[in-house]
C-alpha cells in the first residue's frame, strides 16, 4: 500500500497523527523542506508524535519516511496514460470504445511495470531461481491461475515449479522446504496474513524468496529477498476487474522466464523443442504459419 494511502486512511492514529497526516498530504513534494520538528510546530503536535506517525506507516525515523514518501510521490507523478485502472470504460461505451480502452491500459500496465522494473533485483531474482531445485509460488486466488502459466513455461526447459492452491496447505509446505529451494511470494497489497507468515519461516529458515507486490510500504517488501513491483494503480476493491495487477503479475513472470532462459539459451531452446517433438508431434494445422516441418 501506498504511504498516502496509508495516510488518508487514518488507520489508528491518534487526533494528533491525523493533522500530521493531513499536513503532510498537503505539503506533496514541499515536504523535503521539512523536518520533524518544523512539522510539529506548523500543526501544534509534538515531534515525537511525528515520528509515531511515521512508525504506524511502517517507516522508522522521519528522514527515511521522508525519502521513501519523494519517491513514492515521483512514481506518482510519472505514472503513464490517461485510462483509469480501476474503471477503463463506461457505461454506454461502445464495443469498439471498450475494446480500444482496454488495449491502452494493457500498454499503460507494461510501460508502468517496466518503470518499477530494477535491474540488479532482477538479476538477484533469477540468480535465485538458478541456484534453485525447485521453485514454489505462493499466493491465492487469481494470481495463482497466472502463476500456471510460468510453471508450464518452466517444466518445458526441465525447472521444477510447484503450485499448492490449498492455502492450509501452502502454511505447512513452506515449513517443508529447504535453502536449496526458491519460494515466489505473490501479493498486491503486500499484507495478506498467510503470506506475511510463510515469508517470515523463510527469513528464519534461510529459503531464498522473492516477491512480486505492490510499489511503496508494505510489510511483505520489507522481509527482505528480492522484491519485484507489480503495477500500482488499482485499488483493493474499487475496480470493475483486476486488468491492471493480473496483467502487470504475468508480465513479470514472463520476465523471469525469459531472463532465466536467456541464461543457458542454446540448451534451454534445445530442450524445449526437443520435449515438443516428442509430446507435440499428434498436434497439426492448416495454417503454415502455425505448423514447424522440423518437428
Amino acid at each position: 500500500m501506498l504511504i498516502v494511502d496509508k495516510l488518508m486512511a487514518h488507520k489508528d492514529f491518534s487526533k494528533g497523527e491525523e493533522l500530521i497526516a493531513e499536513f503532510i498530504i498537503q505539503l506533496g513534494e514541499n515536504i523535503r523542506d521539512y523536518s520533524a520538528r518544523s512539522i510539529a510546530k506548523e500543526t501544534y503536535t509534538s515531534p515525537a508524535t511525528v515520528l509515531s506517525l511515521c512508525k504506524k506507516t511502517g517507516i522508522d525515523g522521519f528522514n527515511h519516511f521522508k525519502e521513501a514518501y519523494l519517491k513514492e510521490i515521483e512514481y506518482i507523478n510519472r505514472q503513464f496514460g490517461t485510462i483509469d485502472a480501476n474503471i477503463p470504460f463506461a457505461e454506454g461505451d461502445s464495443i469498439h470504445k471498450i475494446a480500444n480502452k482496454l488495449g491502452a491500459l494493457y500498454e499503460e500496465t507494461v510501460k508502468d511495470t517496466l518503470s518499477l522494473l530494477h535491474h540488479d533485483l532482477l538479476q538477484r531474482a533469477v540468480a535465485m531461481i538458478a541456484k534453485s531445485e525447485s521453485i514454489h509460488v505462493y499466493s491465492y486466488g487469481t494470481a495463482l491461475n497466472i502463476a500456471e502459466s510460468f510453471k508450464e513455461k518452466m517444466m518445458k526447459i526441465g525447472k521444477n515449479v510447484y503450485i499448492t492452491n490449498n492455502l492450509n496447505y501452502q502454511r505447512y509446505e513452506v515449513n517443508c522446504l529447504s535453502q536449496k529451494d526458491c519460494v515466489i511470494f505473490i501479493s498486491y497489497s503486500g499484507e495478506t496474513k498467510s503470506i506475511i507468515e510463510m515469508a517470515e519461516t523463510c527469513v528464519y529458515k534461510r529459503i531464498p524468496f522473492l516477491t512480486l507486490t505492490s510499489y511503496g510500504e508494505n510489510t511483505l517488501s520489507k522481509l527482505g529477498g528480492a522484491n519485484l513491483y507489480i503495477s500500482t494503480r488499482e485499488n483493493l476493491t474499487r475496480n470493475i476487474a483486476n486488468f491492471n495487477s493480473n496483467l502487470s503479475i504475468n508480465f513479470l513472470l514472463d520476465v523471469l522466464y525469459s531472463v532465466y532462459f536467456s541464461m543457458d539459451y542454446a540448451r534451454n531452446f534445445e530442450y524445449k523443442l526437443s520435449l515438443a517433438r516428442k509430446k507435440e508431434s499428434n498436434r497439426s494445422s492448416t495454417n503454415p504459419i502455425l505448423i514447424d516441418d522440423n518437428i
